[in-house]
């Protein structure tokens, strides 16, 4: 993993607790990614999901060919930051870039859900259910 200020590769790593990080997971890309997001809000990112081996991918009810299943993709909040607020950020700063970026609202809780970011070198959006 790149080296950073911010995150340690067991933060990426995959909550089955018995696989290994495929090599070069997580990519550069993504860690300047989560670096510059963390640094705009000056606030704590917490990952919920990073990767993912297929078998805990599919436990969870990801997707079969999910981003998560090659380390690609992360979902997350930032401290203190609305969901919806998180999401409006990467769209306006990235969203002319080939990345995955989804939202997960959690109508009971706006500080709760997540957003999803992937470095899949196509450009995908959409709304978690």
């Amino acid at each position: 993993m790149k080296e950073n200020k911010y995150f340690k590769i067991d933060e990426f790593k995959c909550k089955c607790g018995k696989c290994e990080l495929p090599k070069n997971v997580p990519s550069d890309e993504l860690v300047d990614l989560l670096c510059e997001i963390r640094e705009h809000f000056n606030a704590p990112l917490s990952i919920n999901s990073a990767y993912r081996c297929p078998s805990h991918n599919a436990k969870v009810g990801g997707a079969k060919n999910s981003q998560h299943t090659i380390g690609s993709a992360v979902d997350f909040v930032v401290k203190g930051v609305k969901t919806a607020d998180l999401h409006k950020h990467i769209l306006e700063k990235y969203g002319d870039r080939a990345l995955g970026i989804a939202i997960k609202h959690n109508y009971n809780d706006a500080y709760k859900g997540f957003v999803h970011l992937d470095t899949r070198g196509k450009k995908a959006r959409w709304t978690y259910s």
